[in-house]
């Protein structure tokens, strides 16, 4: 098993979060990879970033996730990670109320994900993907429903990780498993703490365009799998909900 973390302009967010949070439970050095970008990327994140396996990628959150997965042998068992997570929590009921906290142990979660792969069949597992117990169930479920990329493992498929979008890469993902392997293995009962949309990441290379190519690059795959996604406005942006259509 292999931590991949892709990290683009945020060494420093990237150790004072994800790193600690990996060490507290843990997680080896050796068993952890980062993607940079570039070769300026790599000489700021090998001067910060003490010995962990540190690999010159591409820009771009689609290209990247490309890459990796070819950079892994295939059926490799493989965990996204992304760089900014502070905390994975699980659901407990306490007097009636849901509520939220820490996991006792993350490799086990890891382990309980590629073994249920196995047992049904699948090679993607992920979490739940809003920070709300109030929306959460203590459930693993196996129809389409989103895998989220900031934690995810997948049972490496390079047919299944190739992209035509970079904004919904995740749902992309996502859909790809799904067709081609019956299902998704999702635990609705486990999330993480962590700021979407942060600086640097996808957000640094798109400046003030962000809105414009999120809703084009939905569109394209909304288009491409129209019986597995739709499209509806929420607020001030698109709202992407996924549902196997077909009868």
């Amino acid at each position: 098993m292999k931590i991949a973390i892709p990290s683009y302009k945020r060494a420093e967010i990237l150790i004072n979060k994800t790193l600690p949070l990996l060490r507290s439970y843990g997680i080896n050095n050796s068993e952890i990879d980062i993607f940079v970008a570039d070769d300026e990327e790599y000489a700021i994140y090998s001067e910060l970033v003490d010995d962990i396996n540190i690999v010159v990628g591409e820009v771009g959150i689609d290209t990247i996730r490309m890459f990796m997965s070819k950079y892994y042998d295939e059926d490799e068992e493989i965990v996204y990670f992304d760089d900014d997570i502070e905390k994975i929590e699980k659901l407990v009921i306490i007097d009636d109320k849901k509520k939220l906290q820490p996991i006792d142990n993350l490799r086990l979660l890891i382990e309980d994900g590629f073994r249920l792969c196995k047992e049904k069949g699948m090679k993607n597992w992920g979490i739940y993907p809003a920070r709300n117990g109030f929306f959460m169930k203590d459930t693993v479920s196996t129809d389409l429903k989103y895998i989220i990329g900031a934690l995810t493992g997948v049972i490496n498929d390079r047919e299944c990780e190739k992209r035509i979008v970079s904004h919904g890469e995740d749902y992309e993902r996502t859909i790809k498993y799904y067709l081609k392997y019956g299902g998704v293995i999702r635990f609705n009962n486990i999330t993480i703490k962590t700021k979407y949309f942060a600086k640097g990441g996808i957000c640094a290379s798109m400046n003030d365009e962000r809105e414009k190519h999120i809703d084009e690059q939905l569109y394209i795959l909304q288009k491409e799998y129209p019986d597995m996604m739709t499209l509806t406005n929420k607020k001030k942006y698109l709202n992407p909900m996924l549902r196997d259509k077909r009868k």
